[in-house]
Formats: structure tokens, sequence, C-alpha cells
């Protein structure tokens, strides 16, 4: 079962009042701030925690839909994108229902099918019906394999994880993972069954396979973990699961790639000089970072902003490194460590000794006052903060690397940049906000250094840099800067 672990947290303002005087001025922000303040009055009076924030973030549900839909306008993207893009849409669209709901009341969140359902599934069965080659049927199946699922992990969100998300982050985040899952699900249906719809890039098929197999071993390893019992919380059926968990990776793999699955994944690391010393590079650092762990816990220090900021910085060369050599790689090294990162929080709360009081240990150091709930999310948002351009951009070659490492210059660079200058030197505050106006300049000025750099010695080749990276860095600086959702 879930551990709940309190720690202290910044006091929200009670009645709501610190909106920034900036965004009032327009009617439409108002509107947007008065449903927010009633969802939040409904969600109160239903003694459902959220993360003691000012705002509910409800414009998060927009992000993912609006980039896989802009992409599918913008550039001729694969069948399978386009589905993506589609379901997107229909999530979106319950997203947008779902805080209409929230407006009105708070029995959303107890029941199993709503109007709201039915509505997004039909919105996203359309288009994907009459754009794609997928046929009526399967278009409704995808549908309903994204939407219900969805709308059910978002209320379990919500209520089974209290102070861990606002509303918001929980749709951002399950959105994400449902439309992985069904992107898997889609794979394996043109795999087998409409191949002519699926693009024939056998290096990228090679990584998905493995990319979904480590994942969907780490789901089942982790629902194995939820559904143990007290008593069999121990070391030794901790081996068993891991044990039926390789059993079913190695399945799987030799299913989907035959019997040299693992003699071709040696291969494929050791087979390129490139790969061979990116994967030495990040090893190193992956020991380093474990040791340095490891003698601040046994300090019991407790870690400062510039030291968490650090592992941004350490993240950013990583994702850096990868992506401006070897993509493919970069794209099956971070599916692979999510589905370590995902294992080790569930191990942390598997209460499984010695190895969740040592995780826990490490958690105490490290966590900031945003880890107030079940989960340590900050960690992972930063990772797949840093990762998320992977699967959202479709790659088509060096012209798509700038946008590849916009969770790099974002997060990695421009956000860590905006924590440290704001910190020393900042002194004038945006109105409503702890964010200086001082860090928000150095965080849009570092992510255009950085990005002219690359240009100036040939590793990155980007037309219209300037203006891409200019309205990129503005707007997400400023977002930084403004927003309470976690950055």
């Amino acid at each position: 079962m879930l551990r709940k672990k309190r720690i202290s947290y910044n006091k929200p303002c009670e009645e709501l009042e610190c909106i920034p005087t900036t965004l009032t001025t327009s009617k439409a922000f108002k509107t947007l701030f008065a449903l927010d303040k009633q969802v939040t009055r409904n969600i109160r009076s239903s003694h459902i925690e959220t993360r003691p924030v000012d705002s509910n973030g409800l414009w998060c549900c927009a992000l993912i839909p609006a980039i896989l839909i802009s992409y599918s306008v913008a550039y001729k993207v694969s069948p399978l994108y386009k589905l993506v893009a589609f379901l997107g849409f229909g999530l979106l669209c319950y997203s947008i229902l779902f805080s209409l709901f929230l407006y009105m009341s708070t029995l959303i969140l107890y029941s199993k099918l709503n109007a709201g359902c039915i509505v997004s599934m039909l919105l996203s069965t359309v288009p994907i019906y009459v754009y794609t080659d997928f046929g009526l049927a399967m278009a409704l199946v995808f549908s309903v394999l994204a939407v219900y699922p969805y709308s059910m992990l978002l209320k379990l969100a919500l209520v089974q994880c209290p102070r861990t998300f606002t509303v918001g982050e929980a749709m951002i985040m399950c959105q994400s993972v449902v439309l992985f899952i069904v992107t898997g699900v889609a794979i394996y249906y043109t795999e087998f069954v409409t191949p002519e719809l699926l693009a024939k890039d056998n290096e990228m098929t090679f990584i998905a396979i493995y990319v979904y197999t480590v994942l969907s071993t780490v789901g089942l390893i982790v629902t194995a973990l939820y559904f143990l019992q007290d008593e069999d919380k121990n070391l030794k059926v901790l081996g068993i699961i891991f044990a039926f968990g390789a059993v079913f990776a190695l399945t799987v793999l030799h299913l989907c790639l035959g019997k040299t699955c693992l003699p071709d994944f040696v291969y494929y690391i050791i087979g390129s000089q490139v790969r061979l010393h990116l994967f030495t590079m990040w090893s190193v650092l992956v020991v380093l970072t474990v040791l340095v762990l490891m003698y601040h816990t046994e300090a019991g220090d407790k870690a400062t902003t510039s030291a968490r900021k650090a592992y941004h910085i350490l993240g950013a060369l990583v994702f850096l490194t990868g992506i401006l050599n070897d993509v493919p790689f970069m794209v099956l090294a971070s599916g692979i460590s999510a589905g370590i990162i995902i294992l080790l929080e569930a191990l942390r709360l598997s209460r499984i000794e010695p190895i969740s009081a040592a995780l826990q240990a490490a958690f105490d150091i490290y966590c900031d006052e945003k880890d107030c709930g079940v989960l340590a999310m900050t960690p992972i948002y930063l990772y797949f903060g840093l990762a998320c351009p992977l699967a959202l951009v479709p790659w088509r070659g060096s012209k798509m690397e700038l946008e590849l490492m916009s969770g790099v210059l974002a997060t990695g660079i421009g956000d860590t940049a905006a924590s440290w200058f704001g910190h020393r030197y900042g002194v004038n505050y945006w109105p409503g906000s702890s964010r200086t106006m001082e860090g928000t300049a150095f965080n849009v000025g570092l992510q255009m250094v950085a990005v002219y750099f690359l240009h100036l010695f040939e590793w990155l080749d980007a037309p219209h840099w300037v203006v891409r990276t200019g309205v990129a860095a503005a707007v997400s600086a400023l977002v930084e800067a403004q927003t309470q959702q976690v950055d």
C-alpha cells in the first residue's frame, strides 16, 4: 500500500486572493480565475486535498494535445502520430468538460461513466476516422481505450494521492500515461494487423520494443508491490517478483526480436564508438551521482536549492550530449531510465526494508516544499521535462534538434539560471509571484547564449534559431515566473 508522508509546506492564501494583477486586467483571465476559485471551493468542501498552491492550473490540460495537433498540422507525420494527436484532442475535450463539472460539483469524481466521457470519445473518433485509415471500428476502440482509462486515472490521482497534484498537474500526468500506453497498443496493432500504416524504421522499431517491454515490466512489478500484504513485504518476495518480471521481459523480447534479443542489445551499444563513449560517460556520471547522494544521506545535510539545481545541470548534460550525437540511442536510454526512476519510487513506498528506508533517507535530504504528498513527483517532473520532447517531436533529421532540446533549454538551463540568478541578484518581483524579473531575464538570455554557442561551433543546425529560441525562451520564462504549477 502507498504510504503517506507529510512534510512542511508553504501555506496557500486562504481566500485565494493573491492573483497577479498583470493578469486580472483581462476579462477572459477574470473568468478563468473565477472558474478556478470555484473549483477550489468545491474540492475543499469534498475534503479532497490537492497540492497546496493558489491555482489549480486547469490550463495545463491543453499543453500536450496542443503540441501533438500542431505538429500534425505543420508536418507530414505518420498515421500513428495522427492517431495519438486526435486521441490527445479527445483527452483535452474530456479535461475541459471535467473542469466544468468540477465547477458545479465534485460528483464527477465518484462516477464511473458520464456524458463527458461519451462526448469526448465521439469527438476523438470522428477525426481519427476522417483523417486516418484506421477505420470507424478501430477509431472508436482507440478512443474508448484512451478516454475512459484517462477519466478513471484522473479521479484516482486526485482522490487517492492527497497533496500530490494540482488538478492541472494530474491532468497532464494522466494524459502522458494514457497516451503512452495507447501508443504501445497501436504500435503492436499496426505491426501485426495493418503494417502498411506503420513507418518502416528497423532501428526505431527495435528501440520501441525495448522501451515498451521495460516499462510494461516495471508496470507489472509496481502493481505487484501495490497489492502486497504487510506480511509479504520482505526481500525474498521482492526477489520472486523481480524474477517473474525478468521472465516476462525476456519472453516478450524473444517473441518480438528472436533468440538474439540480448546479444543484439549489447551489440547496439558497443557496435558504435559514439554510443560506447556516450554510455561510458553517462555511467561515470551515474556512479558519481550515487556517491554524492550516499555522502549527503549519511551526513544528514538537508540539500539547498543550489544543490538540487545541480541535478538539473547534470540531467541537461546527459540529454544534450545524447541529442546532439545520437537521438535514437538517447530515446532508448531515456525510456529505460524512466522505468528505473518509477521503480525506485515504488520501492520507496513499498515498505520493504532495508531498501525503502535507504531510499526514504535520500528523499528526505533532497525533497522540497512541493513534495508534500504521497508521491515524490519533483524528480519525476524534472526527468520527464527533459525527456518528453523525444516522445512529442516527430523526428525528421537534424533540423529538429532544437525542438528536441527544448526540455534541456527550458528545464536544465533556463530554470536553473532563473533560480540561481534571481536568488542572488533579483530585487524586482513579478506581481503576486516569488520570482524576480532579473531571474526571468537571465533565464531567456542564457537559453539564447547556449543555442548561440551550439550553433557557432556547428554542433546544432537550426534554421532561424534566433527567432525560434527567443520566442520559446521568452514564453517558457514568463510561464515559469507566473505559474504555481511545478515548472
